[in-house]
C-alpha cells in the first residue's frame, strides 16, 4: 500500500509539473486533456520498461536485446504521437525538434524507472540475504541449544542411576526435578525470550538437584539473588552451562570445603552474573559447554556483552554481564 501511494504522488506532482507548462500555451481544458495524455505514456512507457523489460528482457536476454527493445518501445509510441499530432501539439512543428524533445522527455522516465527498478532489486536481495542469515543464526542457536541438553540429560541420569543403585529416598525427587527442568528445555528452550523468573526457578531446581545427590560440599552452595525488577525477559538456557560447569569441573562433590557461589543481580535492564567455585585441579578437557555458551553470546548479543574467566588461587570464577528485556512476556 505505502508503494502504491509513491506512485500516485508521484504521478500527481508529474501532471502538475507539465500542465504547469502546457496551461501557458493552451486553454484550462486542452491543457488537463494534453497534460493527461502526456503523463499516460510515461506511465505506460515507465512500468513497461519497469515490470517487462527490465525483468525479463535485460536480465534473461542481456543488454543489446533490452537496447531493441527499448528502441522499439519509443519507436512506437512516437509513431503514435506522430498520427495523432500529438508531437506538434506539445513538443515542435518541425519534426526533428519533436522528435528530440519526445526523445529527451521520454527516456528521462525510462531511466527513473531503471533507477526504481535497480533500488528496488538491491533491498529484495538485501531483504533476502538477511532473512537467510536469520534462518541461518536459528539454525545455529537449536544446534547449540542441542548439544546442551543431552550433555545435562546425560550428566543428570547418571546421578540418578547411582541413587538407585544405593536405594536412596532422594532418588525419585531428583527425577521429579529432572522431569521439571527437561520440560523447561523443552518448552521454553525453543524460545527467543523466557521470564528471568523462570530462569531463577530452574538454576533453583538445577541446585536442588545436586543437593539431592548429598555431595560433600553440599552446605556451601549459595545462590543470591539481587533483582531491581528491571529485567523482564532473557535468552533462556544462558547461565545454566555456567552453573553446570561449576559443578562438573569443581571438586564440591568430593570435598567438604568445596563451594559454588552464585551471584545473579539486575541493575537498570543490565544482568550481571557471577559464578565461583572451587577446585583441586584443572581439568585440560572443559567441555563444550563454555564454547557454546560464547557462541550463543555472540550470535545473541555481537559484541554488546561480557564474559570474563579468572583462574586463581584454586578458585574459578566466570562473570558474565549484558543487557535483557525489560517488556514482560
Amino acid at each position: 500500500m505505502n508503494k502504491i501511494y509513491y506512485h500516485i504522488l508521484f504521478w500527481v506532482f508529474i501532471f502538475l509539473y507539465v500542465f504547469d507548462y502546457i496551461a501557458s500555451f493552451y486553454n484550462f481544458k486542452e491543457s488537463v486533456l494534453y497534460s493527461s495524455l502526456e503523463v499516460i505514456f510515461f506511465g505506460i512507457e515507465f512500468y513497461i520498461n519497469l515490470f517487462v523489460l527490465l525483468p525479463f528482457v535485460l536480465n534473461k536476454k542481456g543488454k543489446i536485446a533490452y537496447i531493441a527493445s527499448l528502441v522499439v518501445l519509443l519507436s512506437l509510441s512516437f509513431s503514435i504521437y506522430y498520427s495523432t499530432g500529438l508531437n506538434v501539439i506539445l513538443y515542435d512543428d518541425d519534426l526533428l525538434k519533436s522528435f528530440t524533445s519526445f526523445l529527451l522527455n521520454h527516456s528521462l522516465y525510462i531511466f527513473i524507472s531503471y533507477i526504481v527498478w535497480v533500488f528496488n532489486k538491491y533491498f529484495t536481495e538485501k531483504q533476502l540475504r538477511l532473512q537467510l542469515e536469520n534462518e541461518k543464526l536459528q539454525t545455529e542457536m537449536m544446534l547449540l541449544k542441542s548439544q546442551i541438553s543431552p550433555h545435562f540429560l546425560f550428566n543428570a541420569l547418571n546421578n540418578i542411576y547411582a541413587l538407585t543403585v544405593i536405594k536412596s529416598d532422594n532418588a525419585p525427587k531428583m527425577l521429579a526435578t529432572l522431569a521439571d527442568i527437561l520440560r523447561y528445555f523443552l518448552y521454553e528452550g525453543s524460545k527467543k525470550q523466557t521470564s528471568l523468573t523462570s530462569e531463577i526457578e530452574i538454576i533453583n531446581k538445577y541446585i536442588q538437584i545436586q543437593k539431592y545427590r548429598q555431595i560433600e560440599g553440599m552446605d556451601n552452595i549459595i545462590f543470591n539473588v539481587s533483582d531491581d525488577n528491571s529485567v523482564k525477559q532473557v535468552p533462556p538456557l544462558l547461565l545454566i552451562t555456567l552453573i553446570e560447569n561449576a559443578f562438573k569441573h569443581g571438586d564440591i562433590i568430593e570435598s567438604k570445603n568445596g563451594f559454588v557461589t552464585i551471584d545473579l543481580k539486575t541493575i537498570q535492564n543490565k544482568i550481571e552474573f557471577t559464578i565461583a567455585n572451587s577446585f583441586q585441579f584443572k581439568s585440560n578437557n572443559q567441555g563444550i559447554g563454555l564454547q557454546n555458551l560464547e557462541s550463543q553470546l555472540k550470535n545473541l548479543f555481537g559484541n554488546e556483552y561480557e564474559l570474563k574467566v579468572e583462574d586463581s588461587n584454586l578458585i574459578y570464577k566466570v562473570s558474565l554481564s549484558f543487557y535483557g528485556n525489560k517488556d514482560s512476556i
